[in-house]
């Protein structure tokens, strides 16, 4: 047919029954192929179990819950963890011997994976509460934990262990976490108490070593320091007294001495002036400086002049003197006396000063490392009763989980068989090869049209040769030709019903060698081979 001037839509009804057949064959096989895939592909059943998330049964107003919660994305999201862990899948891999044909070809890693990716957990949100959840965050107090296999059973088992092993490890984690805060912080306190006695025990050595240099001994330092320094300038103040009296009586023991008593020969005084005309005399006589009388007198001139200036007598005897230099002796040596005793004073004193003084000076040190020390024990007494206060706390926080009296999981709804595959979408897949099927019939139609080069009617066979239809003769059916026709007719529905029924059977069988019986059936089938034991064993 020639297309090039288009489709009338006079000759969709000579398409039609040409090309009828074509595109209604090929409809028919991708509709049939696509009714074997759908009939071939295996059931996945999903089964769940709802787990309800139960608030601890002691009011949080007395004690609080030893494992802190959390919102709810980061709660799900450790659920989920906990639950698609490895140690975990692996045991109810072995459990349930789950994927043993994979395991032929597939490392326990992809096993776990691919079993990984038909674990789901899933909050529950009532219809109720969608709208209010899509305004503000709410509290989620039920999840599902999902599970796909390709037996309806095994996804029951799967679902209903995979919840009771997160609930036993639930509580076994919650019980873990509380007994570890307890033992942290019992630790702490033991640290801290150790610390404590420790900081105690070098308060004291800084004590014991530094006496007198502590911080509250430093007013009586200071008030004994200036009691000090008053002794000391009075005892100064005596100690020059003395030294000034001294000084006197010593300058009139000379003068005693130098003046003497009129007519005593034995004093110094006297002496040296008899020595003195001795010498003048025997210059006189013209002797010389080395005359032994010379010098003898000269030796004993220097002695008597020494003798007067120290004002003590020659031979150094009490009582010898005249009875006011005796006099002044006497009070010199009571005043000498007096002297040693004041210097010997001011020493002392000065030294209790001295030694003072340095305990006031290290005052700041000896302080600065106390006040150390003071501030550390601060912060370890305060440290140590908030830690005892925890301790209290952990110790109730402990015993509520431990008595299981904390948040905990319960599984509201057992998992349960699914009665009905959830995959695949036979409906869908169907649906898409019926449109499959169509769209491949009318284009395969189409294109055969195209390739038709032959006129069908007077229309076309004008514009191919471009000269006038005198008379068109329309077929001439025979009996003959009827029944040929009417043949054909019976033998294309035959092969259609049978091309049908091939591709309905095809799908039937492997649909049955796939999945086994429907659900309904083998309830059915079970409810009579029980009954027909049972009978037997009437009979019997």
């Amino acid at each position: 047919m020639n297309v090039e001037n288009g489709i009338q839509l006079s000759d969709l009804a000579g398409i039609a029954r040409r090309r009828g057949y074509v595109a209604g064959l090929t409809a028919l096989v991708v509709v049939g192929i696509s009714f074997v895939i759908a009939a071939s592909l295996p059931n996945v059943y999903t089964s769940y179990a709802t787990v309800l998330v139960e608030p601890q049964s002691v009011a949080e107003d007395l004690v609080k819950a030893g494992v802190a919660d959390s919102d709810l994305n980061q709660r799900l999201h450790l659920m989920t963890a906990q639950i698609l862990s490895r140690g975990r899948l692996s045991g109810i891999i072995d459990e349930f011997g789950l994927y043993e044909d994979e395991s032929d070809y597939m490392l326990r890693e992809e096993i776990i994976d691919l079993m990984r990716e038909r674990v789901s957990v899933e909050p529950v949100i009532p219809d109720m509460q969608q709208a209010q959840m899509r305004r503000f965050e709410m509290e989620i107090n039920e999840f599902r934990i999902v599970f796909e296999d390709y037996d309806r059973v095994v996804a029951r088992d799967v679902a209903q262990k995979l919840a009771n092993n997160f609930i036993e490890n639930h509580i076994s984690e919650r019980v873990r976490v509380s007994q570890k805060s307890l033992e942290f912080i019992e630790t702490e306190l033991r640290r801290l108490a150790d610390r404590i006695g420790a900081v105690e025990g070098e308060i004291a050595r800084v004590k014991n070593e530094n006496p007198g240099s502590r911080p509250e001994d430093l007013a009586a330092n200071q008030r004994r320091l200036d009691r000090l320094m008053g002794a000391l300038g009075g005892a100064q103040r005596e100690y020059n007294t003395a030294l000034s009296d001294l000084e006197f009586y010593r300058s009139q023991m000379r003068t005693a001495g130098m003046l003497g008593l009129p007519g005593d020969d034995t004093s110094p005084a006297r002496r040296l002036e008899i020595k003195k005309l001795l010498l003048a005399e025997f210059e006189s006589l013209k002797y010389t400086d080395k005359h032994p009388d010379i010098i003898q007198v000269q030796t004993e001139i220097a002695a008597l002049a020494a003798m007067v200036e120290a004002g003590v007598q020659e031979e150094g005897e009490e009582g010898t003197g005249s009875l006011l230099q005796q006099q002044m002796q006497a009070e010199v040596r009571r005043v000498e006396a007096r002297t040693e005793s004041a210097r010997a004073e001011v020493v002392r004193i000065n030294d209790l000063a001295t030694e003072i003084e340095e305990l006031v000076l290290a005052t700041p040190r000896v302080a600065e490392q106390l006040d150390a020390l003071m501030r550390e024990y601060e912060h370890l007494r305060r440290s140590f009763q908030d830690f005892s206060n925890r301790h209290l706390e952990a110790t109730v926080q402990a015993q509520l989980e431990r008595r299981q009296l904390g948040e905990q999981f319960r599984v509201l709804e057992a998992a349960f068989v699914a009665p009905e595959a959830s995959a695949p979408n036979r409906p869908l897949i169907l649906a898409i090869g019926v449109l499959l099927g169509i769209v491949s019939g009318l284009a395969l139609a189409v294109l055969a049209e195209a390739a038709d080069s032959s006129a069908h009617d007077a229309r076309s066979l004008q514009q191919r040769f471009q000269l006038p239809v005198l008379v068109a003769i329309p077929r001439i059916w025979l009996e003959s030709d009827r029944i040929a026709q009417r043949r054909k007719r019976i033998r294309t529905g035959l092969a259609t019903a049978g091309l049908a029924l091939f591709f309905l059977v095809t799908g039937t069988v492997n649909y049955l060698w796939v999945n086994g019986l429907p659900f309904s059936l083998e309830e059915v089938t079970g409810e009579e081979v029980e009954s027909g034991g049972a009978e037997e064993a009437t009979e019997g």
